[in-house]
C-alpha cells in the first residue's frame, strides 16, 4: 500500500482516508496544548451538532441542564450522563442524526464478549477517519505503507460472505494485506497451513487476533520451526495480550504491539515502540476514565468519537477496562495522551461473595504469569456465586515449584473470600470466531460483574 493506492481506493469507495490520513499526522509531533485545543475545538463542533441534529441528545441535555453552545471546559462534559449499552440496543434509531436521515449509512451491531448486542451507524466520513487513525496508530510501531501483510481475522459469516467478493480480493491485492480465516486454526493441519503461507508469500508483518496468533507462536515453538524471511512485526488486537503471549510471540515471530479499539469506535489507542504505552488517536477519539474498580488501578473506559456525525457516540461506556498513564510514565517524543494497560471488559470480572471484585487479567496477567513459566494459557468459570474454577494448560516444564507459586498467589490474594478450584487441562479451544474466552459463567446469569 502506498498514498497513491489509498487514493484510488478513497475515489472508488467514496472514502476520504487520506484526506483525515494527512491531517492526524499533524498533530503527533505537535505540542500537547496545541493537540489538546485542536480535541476541544472537534468536541465543541460536535456536541453542537448533537444538540441541533440529534433527538436523543437533545433530550438528554435538557435532562441533564447541559448546554452545547455554552461548554468550554472538558469538566462540563461530567453533566452527561455516559452512553451505554442498553442506550444502543433501544434508542438506537434516536441516536441517527436528522442532518443524516435517507442518507446512506453502514450498519453495525456487536455483542462482544457481553452477549449484550448494541446496534450502531456509520457514514463514509467516520469510516475513513476511523481507518486513518489506524493507520497512523500503526506507524507509531514501526509498521509502514509499503510492508506486506497477513491479516488472522474472521468467523465463518465474515469469511464465507465478503472474503470472496471480487472487491474484497482486489483490496488484498492492491494493498499487499492477504487474510487467512482465524477460526479455521482449530485445525491443527491449518496451524501447519499458515506456517507455510508466511514463508511462502515473506510476509513483513502479522495482525489479528491475539489468541489466534498465540495459537500459531505456540505451535511454532513445539515444532521448532523458524521463519526463512523474518517476519518485522506482530500487531494484535481484538483481545487481552497478556504478558505470557507476548512472550511467546516475541520469541516464535516478531515484536509485538499491541492495538486497542471497539467495533463501535475502531483505532482508540496503539502501542508505540519508543515508550510501550499505548497513544489514544486523540485526533479522532476523547477517552475519559470512571473511578478506580480494584486495587490495580482498573477504571471504566468513556470514548468519544469525534468524527461520527450520523450516529454521535458521546462518553460511549464500551465495558472494556483500562488503566491511564501516570506520573511516572517515560517521556514520549508523541504528545497524545496515554493508556499504561487495557485490562479487558467488565466481563473478565467476577464479584465475589463478600461485594469485592477479582480482575482476572489484572491478577493472572501481573502477579501470577510472570512467575510461572510452566504455564501455556489459563481460563476461568463461574460455577456457583461462592466457586470458581480454574482451567490451566501446563507445558512439560511445570512442577511443584509452579503450582506452589500459584496456590500462594491465590490463597493471598483470595484469602477465602471465594472458593476456588484447578484443573488441568489439555487445550482451552478458541471459539467458532476465532476469539477466546477468558472468563465463562457457567451459573445461568446474564454477566459476571454483579
Amino acid at each position: 500500500m502506498n498514498r497513491l493506492s489509498l487514493l484510488i481506493s478513497d475515489i472508488v469507495k467514496g472514502q476520504e482516508t487520506l484526506r483525515f490520513l494527512n491531517r492526524f499526522e499533524k498533530l503527533p509531533g505537535k505540542s500537547r496544548s496545541e493537540v489538546e485545543a485542536y480535541q476541544a475545538a472537534r468536541l465543541k463542533a460536535l456536541l453542537i451538532h448533537c444538540e441541533t441534529n440529534v433527538g436523543f441528545y437533545r433530550r438528554r441535555f435538557r435532562e441533564c441542564g447541559f448546554s452545547a453552545s455554552d461548554f468550554s471546559s472538558m469538566e462540563q462534559l461530567l453533566q452527561i450522563p455516559p452512553l451505554t449499552r442498553q442506550d444502543l440496543q433501544e434508542h438506537w434509531k434516536e441516536i441517527i442524526a436528522d442532518s443524516h436521515a435517507g442518507r446512506k449509512l453502514s450498519a453495525g451491531s456487536s455483542s462482544g464478549s457481553t452477549g449484550q448486542p448494541v446496534f450502531y451507524r456509520k457514514d463514509s466520513k467516520a469510516t475513513s477517519a476511523g481507518q486513518a487513525a489506524h493507520l497512523l496508530g500503526w506507524s507509531l510501531s514501526g509498521w509502514k505503507m509499503s510492508m506486506k501483510g497477513l491479516h488472522v481475522w474472521g468467523n465463518p459469516t465474515t469469511v464465507n460472505e465478503e472474503w470472496g467478493r471480487l472487491s474484497s480480493r482486489l483490496k488484498a491485492r492492491i494493498f499487499r494485506h492477504h487474510k487467512f480465516p482465524a477460526y479455521t486454526l482449530h485445525d491443527g493441519s491449518r496451524l501447519h497451513d499458515l506456517y507455510e503461507l508466511i514463508c511462502r508469500e515473506r510476509y513483513d508483518f502479522i495482525d489479528g487476533y491475539t489468541n489466534a496468533i498465540y495459537h500459531f507462536a505456540d505451535y511454532l515453538l513445539e515444532n521448532r520451526l523458524k521463519f526463512r524471511h523474518p517476519v518485522k512485526y506482530v500487531l494484535t488486537t481484538a483481545e487481552n495480550l497478556h504478558d505470557f503471549q507476548r512472550r511467546a510471540i516475541e520469541e516464535a515471530i516478531a515484536p509485538v504491539f499491541d492495538t486497542y479499539g471497539c467495533s463501535e469506535i475502531n483505532s482508540i489507542a496503539f502501542e508505540c515502540r519508543k515508550c510501550g504505552m499505548y497513544h489514544v488517536i486523540d485526533p479522532h477519539v476523547l477517552v475519559e476514565y470512571g473511578e478506580v474498580l480494584d486495587e490495580y488501578g482498573n477504571r471504566d473506559l468513556y470514548i468519544t468519537d469525534l468524527d461520527n456525525y450520523a450516529f454521535p457516540m458521546l462518553r460511549y461506556k464500551n465495558g472494556d477496562l483500562a488503566i491511564p498513564a501516570d506520573d511516572n510514565a517515560p517521556e514520549c517524543h508523541v504528545s497524545f495522551s496515554r493508556i499504561k494497560a487495557v485490562s479487558g471488559r467488565e466481563t473478565d470480572m467476577i464479584t465475589l461473595p463478600d461485594g469485592g471484585m477479582l480482575s482476572v487479567p489484572s491478577f493472572f496477567g501481573s502477579m501470577l504469569l510472570k512467575k510461572v513459566n510452566g504455564l501455556k494459557q489459563y481460563q476461568v468459570e463461574k460455577i456457583e456465586n461462592d466457586l470458581i474454577r480454574i482451567n490451566l494448560v501446563r507445558t512439560d516444564s511445570f512442577g511443584n515449584a509452579d503450582m506452589e507459586v500459584i496456590e500462594s498467589a491465590l490463597h493471598e490474594y483470595l484469602r477465602d473470600r471465594i472458593r476456588y478450584e484447578i484443573r488441568f487441562v489439555g487445550r482451552i479451544d478458541l471459539s467458532g470466531s476465532g476469539k477466546f474466552k477468558l472468563v465463562v459463567d457457567r451459573t445461568g446469569k446474564k454477566g459476571l460483574a454483579g
